[in-house]
């Protein structure tokens, strides 16, 4: 079962998203501020973290450089955002977010991105492996 991180400090967000993603087969983690997200990153070691742009404590693309920092590099990233600057997606690139969503999000697309790149992730993980395997 694949363990998704769900990092967003509105309750109701984080309930609402957990639901659904057990719903779909996946296990899940919340937490509702950065700092409580990397601990749970640091314990959980998730496949997957979805993470609210504008939390209390700290912007979601500085927690986003810290996980990469702490070796979290090769987990995906999805970005949720109320937010409406422009800007955002191009900030939001400079961390290389797996995908990024604008709130409110439809919920069907979001499992279908989850799934993809879950899906294209195992397939990358397995074809190195192989590749590994025969050098050896």
């Amino acid at each position: 079962m694949k363990n998704i991180l769900v990092m967003d400090d509105d309750p109701k967000i984080t309930a609402a998203l957990a639901i659904r993603l057990e719903a779909a087969g996946y296990a899940v983690c919340t937490a509702h501020d950065g700092e409580e997200g990397l601990k749970l990153a640091l314990s959980s070691r998730p496949d997957l973290i979805l993470m609210d742009v504008w939390m209390p404590d700290a912007v979601g693309f500085l927690v986003a450089e810290r996980l990469r920092a702490l070796g979290f590099a090769d987990v995906p990233l999805i970005f949720l955002t109320a937010g409406k600057k422009e800007q955002l997606w191009e900030i939001a690139q400079e961390v290389e977010p797996a995908a990024f969503f604008e709130k409110p999000y439809q919920a069907g697309p979001l499992l279908k991105c989850i799934s993809k790149i879950l899906h294209d992730r195992a397939r990358t993980d397995e074809a190195s492996q192989h590749q590994q395997r025969s050098h050896l």
